[in-house]
């Protein structure tokens, strides 16, 4: 493994005015079900704009079981689903409006739906310039988050970035080799890349 000579943190006052927009964007998005008779619920999504949302489902083998896109900019989306397909188990209704993705949990449990906590999620920022790589996470579960930089599949550089809600940080890449490089920031059950060119 190869390692990074100098890596530095810096004052990340742009991870506020980066994240300023997607935040309030997130904290808007609602997402809940409301189970009605056997088997079949009503999925409620509001959003203080109109969007388009990405609506999937889940299971607890992460497999996509429905996903729709819509097209029509709407702030909300109510429609009754029909879960009797569904077999008992865990899943997970996921929606996505840019970067902002809420997330509900619900068990299927002999005909009957239970509904679990709302989880919010936004892409982290990346940025690189003058050699500086500058990462900025809302990190709302909490979880521990890594880095990991990739020079194609070699890992030559891994570092554990903490729990706390706000992960910032600046790192000095300006003594890697010139190539193409892939970040992988990684929190829960989440990973999001980025590439980036060192010339």
């Amino acid at each position: 493994m190869k390692t990074i000579l100098s890596i530095s943190k810096v004052t990340m006052l742009f991870a506020f005015v980066a994240f300023a927009n997607t935040l309030m964007a997130s904290g808007n998005l609602k997402v809940n079900i409301h189970p009605l008779e056997s088997e079949k619920a009503i999925i409620a999504i509001s959003n203080a704009e109109e969007s388009n949302f990405q609506i999937s489902i889940l299971n607890d083998q992460g497999e996509v079981v429905y996903y729709k896109e819509t097209t029509d900019g709407n702030m909300d989306y109510r429609r009754v689903f029909d879960f009797s397909n569904l077999e008992n188990g865990d899943y997970k209704l996921s929606v996505t409006v840019d970067k902002a993705t809420t997330e509900r949990s619900f068990n299927m449990k002999n005909k009957n739906i239970s509904v679990g906590k709302e989880k919010n999620m936004i892409e982290p920022y990346f940025a690189f310039k003058d050699g500086i790589l500058k990462i900025s996470f809302l990190n709302f579960s909490e979880a521990d988050v890594k880095l990991n930089l990739f020079d194609k599949n070699d890992l030559v550089y891994e570092k554990e970035l903490g729990s706390r809600f706000d992960v910032n940080g600046g790192f000095d890449l300006s003594r890697l080799e010139k190539g193409t490089y892939s970040v992988i920031l990684s929190a829960d059950d989440k990973a999001y890349s980025y590439h980036l060119n060192v010339e």
